[in-house]
């Protein structure tokens, strides 16, 4: 889950790193909140599969992330178990950052 506004650069560089990631399977949510850098046109044509939830502008940080929240949890399978990661857009992560947060949760359950 990751909430956005107006910070279209530092969107697409997370994206990319999160496109980059070696563990598959996995949703992307971003919470666009009432952006108007080109953020929701970019995040259309460059990240089709990134699921998009749309503010108006008042969400915040806080709300904008609880948003993404409630819909990972009400979309998630019923296979689990399941984890929400929320990340600020401007963060860089390597191509095993999901792989290894998740071998670090099997090697020390139910804590990461």
């Amino acid at each position: 889950v990751i909430p956005v506004h107006n910070r279209k650069h530092y969107t697409r560089a997370c994206l990319t790193y999160l496109r980059a990631q070696t563990y598959p399977g996995f949703m992307t949510i971003v919470v666009d909140d009432g952006s108007t850098d080109g953020t929701a046109a970019m995040l259309a044509t460059e990240f089709p599969d990134v699921v998009v939830l749309t503010g108006s502008g008042n969400l915040w940080w806080t709300e904008a992330t609880n948003a993404g929240v409630r819909y990972a949890l009400q979309h998630a399978d019923a296979t689990g178990p399941h984890f929400v990661l929320t990340l600020n857009d401007d963060v860089q992560l390597g191509p095993d950052y999901l792989a290894q947060l998740l071998a670090t949760y099997r090697r020390h359950a139910p804590c990461v």
